[in-house]
Formats: C-alpha cells, structure tokens, sequence
C-alpha cells in the first residue's frame, strides 16, 4: 500500500482552506502565470485585514463584518492562506437542481394546479426573488394578468458574456423591460427551463391558463446562477469564480434590490449540494445569518435524496458497522463523524461472496492533522486512490473525515464494495444519492445503509427555511424521494412541506422538453408551453409564495415570526407524529389561516379560518360579486367584517343561478373578512377582500 501526505506547509496552510480551496491551491503551480490567463477563485474570507487582501491582489466584492467574498488569484492563493491574519478561506462546489425525474409522468394534465383564491393578498408589494437556471423572460405569465404590466424588473446573469463595463465578478446584469425583453432570455435557456417553471409557481400570473402562481402580482428579481447542469456554458478557465459565494453575491443582488425599492422580499432557491459538516460551510451559514431577518426571508429545498440510502451509523453498543457503496461515478466522496480515532476499511469482493479478497485498512490516529493521505488499493488488476482529509468541525463537537475514491473507471464496475468502520462510541458515515449506499447479498454483515440524514445546503443552516415534498392528494403524504432529517449537522429539517409532485407552471418557449408540456398559450405570436415537473424543487417556490402574501400582510415579517406562523397554521397528514419532526417539519403551510392569523382575526369566532370551496368572492364598484360552483340551494347570511374585528355590514340573500351582487354601504378604503353562512358546507367560509 502506497502512502503519501500532502502537508500543508508544501503549498498552503490547510487548515485554512475549505476543499475546494485547498483543490485550487493545489492546482495553482500548474496555471499559466500572465494576466490574460489570471485564473481567480471567488471565496469567502474570514479576516479584519482589509490591507492583506488589496497586497495579494483580491477585488473584494461583499463585506460582513469579519467575512468578505472576494475574488483571490489563485497563484497568491496558497501565500494568502498563510497570512496571520486570514483566519479561513472558504468556497464549496456548484449546487445541483432539487429535480426528481423519477416522479414525471408523461403528458398527462397535472392534479395540481396553482389557483389560489386570496383576492387581498395577491402580493403586491413584495419582491419575489428567486436564483435558477433557464430563464425565459418572455413568457406572458411574469406580466400582470391582463399583460399591462411587465413584472420582472431586474436580472444577473452570471452565464452571460457581455461582462464590458459590469462590476459583478462574473456574468452582468439586465434592468427595465426595455433591456430585458431585448435580452429575452437567459444564457442557458437553450438547454435548461428550470427556473421558469419554479418562477411561474411562485409568481407567475397564469396569463389564460389555470396555472396562476402563489404571489401573481409580486415584482419579480433574479439571478441566474450556474450549477452542474450548465457547467458547459463556463470556460474551463473560469470554473473557480462559481462557487458557494458566488451564490451568496447572488442572495445578496436580491436583497440589495428589495431594498433599493423599499419592499420586503423572500427569495426562493431550488437548488443545493450535501453539505461539508467540517468548516467548509461556516461562513456561507453566517453570511445567510447576515442577509436574512425582518422582511428578508429565505427559502430553499430540503432536497430529494431519498431516493436511496444516504447514511448508516454504527452505535456505541457495536463494535463495527458498514455498508457497500453504490455509485455510477468515476469517484465517491464520503464523509464521517467519529468521537475519536477508529479503523477505517474498505472490503472488495470479487471472488466467493462473503469473504473479502481485497481489504484496505485506514487506522486514522496515524493520520497527520490538517493533511490529505492518499492511500493506493489494488483490486485486482485496478487500482483505487483513497485520499482522506481530517478536519475540525464548527457546526458539531465530533471529528470529521472526508473520504474520496477515484479510480480510471466506474467504481460499480470493479467489484462490489464494503465501507466499513469500527472503534468506540458513535460513529455516522453521510453519502449522497451520487454516492449512495446499499445492501448486497456478498456479504450481509455490512447491511446498516438507511434513508435520513440528507437534507441539502443550505437548506441545512440555520437562516433557510426549508421546504419538503409531499403528494398533491388530500391526504398530502411525504414522497418517497423528498429529503428528511436531522440534518448533518444537526438541526432538525424541514420546516415545513408543500406539493412537489407534478406541479405545473410556465416554460421555456426556447427549450420545451415534449414530456413535461401540458399545453400551449398564444402571446405576440409565439407559442408558450405550460409544463409540470417533480421535486422539492418545486415545493420551495409554493412556501415562497405563501409568505409573499404574508410579508403584503406583514412587510417586517421575520424568519422567526414566520416559523411561528408555521407553528400555528401548519396542517399534519400524519396525527401519530409529534410536530414538528424531521420528516414534515410544521405540517403543510395554511396561507389563509395564516393571513388570519396576522391580521389578528383568528380571535374573532364568528370568522371561520377556511375559505369556502365553492364560492368565489371578488370586490366590485361599491360592492360583492358571489361566483358559485354548484347553484345554491337555501338562503345565505353574509357577513363583512373590518381588521379589528367588528362588523360592519350584515345581509341575508336567497340566490338564483350561480352568480349575486352584494350591495355594500359606503366603507373606507381597505382589507375586509367577508363571511358566508349557508346549510351548505362548500359554500360557508370567509374570504378577505380589498376595497379601494
């Protein structure tokens, strides 16, 4: 077995850098040294030496207290890191889409549609902001519903190439309709339709078509971001300037322009990666910490990795545990948390099942702190490289180890394979659905793999509320692919969940995938296709859209202030759980009871906390406009109720046909609960209306 430690005095100091930092800096020595070829990694810094930075050459772009993102050369890179004064350098790798194509089913109309029914709250006022990729910025939904109004008012791409005169560290951005309709859609768009869909969810305005989205009168901010799927829209030479901090310059465009405007925003984010556990995420955490609070609210899936066990823990009671690896990669990166030094081995089984003919064995006091050991285990005639990385953790008290297998082929190919760990107290192996674990019949001692655990960055931190999927069935029951916690560091996820299967919404006119369209619209001549998708990816933009209309409500609604609200106003699928808990979180957000809820009208008994079903009721000049599915058949008691609770205005009708017409008494300008009384159940409730 072949042994080699890379020490951190060779290039740079590592305990410093985050792995993808440290894989840069490592890489330095080999890039061309002129300033055409400067290659740069853009990074979180934890430092309070402006001075340090301007020396080596960094062009800062964001500050937060001690933490700045900045774009550092990375031949100054390993030089940087061993400065006194830099305490951390930190970027992580691109995210991946919470997209489960498992779920689609083709060419059929969705169950779900977005028709929400909260004629008040619409919001209007708020900034739905919103990161993706494949953006069309043409599609008649993100204008108002009579398409008077163009809704998107600004956009980073930061795929795109016109960078002359831009001052953001990649892409450029696109302001007013002029400029962005010219632009018309973003780099990717030819391949990817993602963030149209998740952006016509959360607030698209349907145009003719049933799929209004949640907050259909919301401006609309993006950014469109790069991640694995678009990898191939970045120059090989630029690949390190997308990274976890880019992501969060981007978190950061859309506050920045919520605030230019004076609006409150909720950003949703359907994207994410399994998170470090060591410090590799600690100052992404803080800075979302520094971005997020009153009217500034965050959203991002939990994601989809159960599809397939991700974890496996070997108790304090055991001696060992293991599980085999499953992967369709070259490679698989796993990590650990120990409570001290154990053995680490890896079983290989090419021959008779149930006796291994090739061990590995990583006994880990022998290795060095704050170094890689690249560990040579042959396989017969292949040859794996184990490298393992040991690194202190600011999110939890145990040691963590990182473990990558590379081999020059696919890993499923050279035999099946066993991780497996052994000393005292507990110890927790996390995989990813890309580096999953299994059960296999070579050797059934090592069967520990289970579902759990998963939950994505930066869904994970403590700042994001996170959004799992469920059903659109009544019952509303977690899907199988949805992820659930504790998440790896700790914290109890998701918050809350939403529909994720089957939803529809907008796409792409420029790239329309045939399985996912349910139908067409007709606008300026083009024809634009509504699609429907599957994941948590599109549960996120749901949540997202229920607290825009809170934050019209509330505009200085806090993320603490919204998880109370989840708390009260959450409904469970599941009544033999304790909520919240790590599968639903709060249960499946209530707009309409929450909205109730702010206004201060769940205390006013005669107001019901649901909406009729049946019954549509929308302000006209100078009063009511009742719209029945079924034709009522006994007389109604309609009620008008002012935010303070009073009421203001009562009537009794016996309605003909489907439709009546409520004359009101002259009322001031404002939000009024409306509520019908009838034998008939579907058409008894209380709807919130706006009078102006």
């Amino acid at each position: 077995m072949l042994r080699l430690t890379l020490s951190a005095a060779q290039t740079a100091d590592f305990r410093k850098l985050s792995g993808l930092a440290r894989q840069a800096a490592l890489e330095s020595a080999t890039f061309t040294r002129g300033v055409s070829h400067r290659r740069t990694l853009t990074a979180f810094v934890k430092t309070d030496n402006d001075v340090i930075l301007s020396r080596y050459g960094c062009r800062q772009h964001a500050r937060w207290g001690n933490i700045v993102i900045a774009s550092i050369p990375l031949e100054q890179l390993p030089a940087l890191s061993r400065e006194p004064s830099v305490r951390r350098i930190e970027a992580g790798t691109r995210a991946t889409l919470c997209v489960d194509t498992a779920a689609m089913i083709v060419n059929v109309l969705p169950a779900y549609e977005n028709t929400p029914n909260h004629s008040a709250y619409t919001g209007d006022g708020v900034v739905m902001g919103l990161m993706d990729i494949g953006f069309d910025l043409t599609h008649p939904t993100f204008y108002d519903r009579s398409t008077t109004n163009y809704r998107i008012h600004a956009l980073w791409d930061q795929l795109s190439k016109d960078t002359i005169g831009s001052r953001l560290p990649v892409g450029r951005d696109y302001t007013g309709k002029e400029e962005l309709l010219a632009y018309g859609h973003t780099a990717d768009a030819e391949s990817e339709t993602h963030g149209t869909l998740t952006l016509g969810i959360a607030a698209g305005s349907g145009y003719d078509s049933p799929y209004r989205g949640i907050a259909f009168d919301s401006d609309i901010c993006l950014v469109a971001n790069a991640v694995t799927s678009n990898a191939k829209y970045i120059d090989s030479t630029d690949i390190y300037k997308y990274t976890t901090a880019t992501d969060a310059l981007g978190f950061k465009y859309l506050f920045d322009y919520a605030d230019s405007q004076q609006k409150p925003c909720v950003i949703s984010f359907s994207e994410g990666y399994s998170p470090y556990l060591d410090q590799e995420d600690s100052l992404f955490s803080a800075v979302l910490d520094s971005l997020t609070g009153p009217g500034r609210i965050l959203v991002a899936s939990a994601g989809n990795e159960s599809r397939s066990d991700t974890w496996f823990v070997k108790t304090a009671e055991r001696p060992e545990a293991g599980a085999f690896i499953q992967t369709n990669k070259k490679e698989a990166l796993y990590r650990l948390t120990t409570e001290g030094d154990v053995r680490i081995r890896f079983y290989a089984y090419r021959g008779e099942y149930g006796i291994p003919t090739d061990t590995l064995t990583l006994e880990t006091q022998q290795i060095p702190p704050d170094s890689i050991v690249v560990f040579s285990f042959p396989c017969g005639l292949d040859t794996l490289t184990v490298s393992c990385y040991h690194n202190a953790s600011s999110f939890i008290d145990n040691d963590v180890w990182q473990i990558l297998l590379q081999s020059e082929q696919y890993i499923r190919q050279i035999a099946p394979m066993a991780l497996v760990v052994e000393g005292k107290g507990v110890i927790q192996a996390f995989g990813s659905t890309t580096y999953a674990f299994k059960k296999h019949d070579a050797d059934t001692r090592w069967a520990d793999a289970q579902k759990g655990h998963n939950i994505l960055a930066p869904s994970c931190f403590q700042a994001v509320i996170s959004v799992g999927a469920t059903t659109h069935n009544p019952d509303g029951k977690i899907e199988y692919y949805s992820s659930t916690g504790p998440a790896m560091n700790g914290l109890r996820k998701p918050e809350v969940v939403a529909p994720g299967t089957q939803v529809a919404a907008s796409i792409s006119h420029v790239y329309a995938p045939d399985w996912a369209i349910v139908g067409y619209s007709e606008f300026n001549g083009i024809s634009y296709p509504w699609g429907a998708d599957s994941g948590t990816s599109f549960s996120a933009p749901i949540v997202a859209g229920i607290i825009a209309l809170w934050l019209q409500a509330k505009p200085d609604l806090s993320p603490q202030e919204v998880l109370a609200l989840f708390e009260r106003n959450c409904w469970h699928s599941d009544e033999s759980l304790d909520y919240p808990n790590n599968i639903y979180g709060y249960g499946m957000p209530d707009a309409y009871k929450g909205l109730l809820d702010i206004l201060g009208l769940t205390s006013v008994q005669a107001i019901s906390d649901y909406q009729p079903q049946e019954v549509t009721v929308v302000p006209t000049n100078g009063g009511l406009h009742l719209t029945f599915v079924s034709e009522p058949t006994g007389p109604l008691k309609v009620s008008v109720y002012q935010i303070s609770g009073s009421c203001v205005f009562q009537t009794a009708l016996s309605p003909v046909g489907r439709e009546a017409f409520i004359t009101l008494p002259h009322l001031a300008s404002g939000v009024y609960a409306v509520q019908l009384d009838t034998a008939k159940a579907t058409h008894s409730g209380s709807s919130l209306v706006r009078l102006k």
